[in-house]
């Protein structure tokens, strides 16, 4: 997989959910990664920016680990900030955050980014 700017929306502090998972691996695969949620300012090990448009970079992809009525304004963010590439993880994955990414032009997946990718 060539090198890319990962962001993981939907972070939390609990590091028993399922997002740190997907964020940790990955980092641990070599990844440059970053996650996001407004209503999170950090965790003790990772920062959590409040939205794309604050990431020291720009990402390249991102991974949407919401509830699906959440994935419309990641959506929104993801366009706004160049984002060429959205993964619905499953459980986030929201027809309407869909369509408004595939009329921006954004490539959209409605699958697991981390088997796709072979990091699982």
């Amino acid at each position: 997989m060539e090198k890319q700017i990962i962001a993981v929306m939907g972070a939390s502090s609990d590091v028993s959910k399922y997002w740190y998972k997907i964020f940790k691996d990955i980092k641990d695969y070599g990844l440059n990664t970053y996650c996001v949620n407004p209503k999170i300012p950090q965790d003790k090990q990772n920062r959590i920016y409040n939205n794309l448009a604050d990431l020291p970079e720009k990402p390249d992809t991102m991974i949407i680990v919401l509830r699906p009525e959440l994935a419309d304004n990641a959506v929104k963010q993801a366009v706004e900030s160049g984002v060429k590439t959205i993964w619905f993880q499953p459980g986030a994955y929201s027809k309407a955050a869909e369509q408004e990414a595939l009329k921006a032009g954004l490539r959209v997946h409605n699958a697991c980014f981390m088997l796709a990718a072979g990091i699982w």
